[in-house]
């Protein structure tokens, strides 16, 4: 769903019947075309919260990512870095 020109935002529910488990995941999207940079976020029912952000290097054909993802229940952290090309 767009929610302006630049913002997207969506919702997803994951059900699996034979373990008798629901997640719900929030999510959104940002994009500054002006600054070249897109952001984008979720956090789900089960407590983790995670955020991707993209810069575009132009003139190269570089994007250069920065991301991290926190579980609270299990007191999980993953952090990244990235470049990719193209």
């Amino acid at each position: 769903q767009k929610g302006g020109e630049n913002i997207q935002v969506g919702v997803e529910v994951e059900t699996n019947l034979r373990v008798a488990e629901s997640v719900a995941t929030f999510g959104y999207q940002v994009d500054l075309p002006k600054a070249n940079l897109m952001f984008r976020g979720m956090v789900d029912s089960n407590w983790t919260i995670g955020a991707v952000l993209e810069k575009k290097l132009l003139p190269l054909p570089f994007t250069f990512a920065l991301s991290g993802q926190v579980n609270h229940v299990k007191h999980a952290t993953r952090v990244g870095a990235g470049l990719y090309l193209g």
